[in-house]
């Protein structure tokens, strides 16, 4: 139906300005159809991601359909050659195009990576984040967001936390005043009831998928658990959802110390395709264990 109203030439002689939000996301999938970038493994790093941001692919010929009417591409995290791309994939000559260009920092923000010594799956390095309900009651745990790669990690996240807490079971309370879940396969009234609760500050954590974040901006997280290796724009965007109010926020990054068929020498490195889709958001990470 957006389709059929989108092309009707009235709605179009009405449009003013078409603004594309979060435009690095069409680097991401938009070429999700051109060779290689359909075996990136970033993709599955973050499940939820491909609910949605596929059709990002097709803006190109959405934005062709206008005539004359500008276009506002908004991003925080947009390297350079996802420009180029982007650009490239939207078929709009760079010349056309006015950069307004701003450094965004965010030294509110520390950061802290724990390599895993145990399994990914396990999470078990998350039981000493969370004290035990005697010490620390649930409305006193710092406000957490606990980002998993898959919407089954969610569970076994709220499972170690009830652990930790000394509240085994609590996973399956939908009323847990410790710890819920969020993903993209949340029925519509639970995931209203997650963030008007998590707003209200009705519990203090919640076990998400990238699928929670979107257009939210909650000045009461101080703290966000991302768990596992996977895209650094991904990895920027989720962080960022703490100490939005200016004060102190804290980021732990829990990350394997090596990844399957992941560049985790500096000869793999080497030989690596550096312009591949799927090796540049690998190189930065693997960097830091490799040369420290």
């Amino acid at each position: 139906m957006f389709t059929n109203v989108y092309n009707d030439p009235r709605f179009q002689n009405r449009v003013a300005l078409l603004v594309v939000n979060e435009a690095h996301m069409i680097y991401s999938w938009g070429l999700v159809k051109n060779g290689e970038a359909k075996k990136s493994s970033a993709h599955k790093r973050h499940q939820d991601r491909a609910v949605f941001w596929p059709s990002y692919g097709d803006l190109g010929r959405a934005l062709l359909a206008t005539k004359n009417t500008p276009i506002l591409f908004l991003s925080a995290t947009c390297c350079p050659l996802a420009v180029t791309e982007i650009l490239k994939n939207l078929k709009i000559p760079e010349e056309s195009v006015n950069f307004v260009r701003a450094e965004l920092t965010r030294p509110e923000i520390r950061i802290l990576r724990y390599p895993m010594e145990s399994s990914l799956k396990s999470v078990n390095k998350i039981l000493p984040m969370f004290g035990k309900k005697e010490d620390v009651k649930s409305k006193e745990v710092v406000p957490t967001l606990i980002y998993s790669g898959t919407r089954n990690a969610t569970l076994q996240v709220m499972k170690v936390v009830n652990q930790a807490h000394g509240t085994t079971g609590g996973e399956y309370n939908p009323e847990s005043s410790l710890i819920r879940r969020y993903h993209a396969c949340t029925g519509d009234m639970d995931k209203e009831d997650v963030i008007s609760g998590y707003e209200r500050g009705d519990f203090p954590c919640i076990s998400c998928t990238m699928a929670l974040g979107l257009g939210q901006n909650w000045k009461r997280v101080r703290r966000v658990i991302h768990i596992g290796r996977s895209d650094p724009l991904c990895i920027c965007q989720m962080i960022g959802r703490c100490g939005r109010d200016g004060r102190e926020g804290l980021a732990i990054l829990l990350v394997e110390p090596k990844r399957k068929w992941g560049l985790n020498t500096p000869e793999a490195i080497h030989k690596a395709n550096k312009d591949a889709n799927n090796t540049q958001w690998m190189l930065l990470q693997s960097l830091q264990f490799v040369y420290k």
